[in-house]
């Protein structure tokens, strides 16, 4: 499948700012899209893109005017969680549905790990390229047919 096609059923429209644009504007079409990353734009021309990431790093810089502030003030109350026996489909829908990408892995009200976006995406990476390991290699040691296969045909 290429790109074209993924980005042709999404949708929904890129939502973006202008470099002049706040960052409180930011956070707010961030929060209000679910959304994690927004593109910035110059007359219809990509010139950046600003992620959470980006925002983090610039409150970093900044700390003073959020320092007061405790963990608890900004945490998700009672997050989504998956179970270790969790099948990577069942994770991905998890993901999809709720709009997240990360969930942490719980067993009997023990956190035992965290699984991110990324770890799933290297997964189906990793199965894919084995996957297709294994038809070159079959196709590649397809077996000669022999005298009186199946598929032969005597006249």
């Amino acid at each position: 499948m290429k790109v074209r096609a993924i980005t042709k059923n999404k949708g929904k429209p890129v939502i973006g700012l202008n470099p002049t644009d706040t960052l409180d504007l930011a956070v707010t079409l961030m929060m209000d899209n679910r959304i994690g990353s927004l593109v910035v734009t110059d007359n219809d021309r990509l010139v950046g893109i600003l992620s959470e990431r980006d925002l983090l790093r610039i409150l970093h810089d900044k700390h003073a005017m959020w320092t007061p502030l405790t963990a608890a003030d900004a945490m998700t109350l009672s997050p989504i969680v998956c179970h270790p026996d969790n099948t990577l489909e069942e994770v991905m829908n998890m993901m999809v549905d709720n709009n997240i990408r990360h969930l942490p892995v719980v067993y009997q009200d023990k956190l035992e790990g965290m699984l991110s976006i990324t770890d799933i995406v290297e997964e189906l990476l990793k199965k894919a390229k084995f996957e297709n390991k294994l038809l070159k290699n079959y196709i590649q040691n397809w077996p000669d047919s022999e005298e009186g296969d199946v598929g032969e045909q005597h006249l």
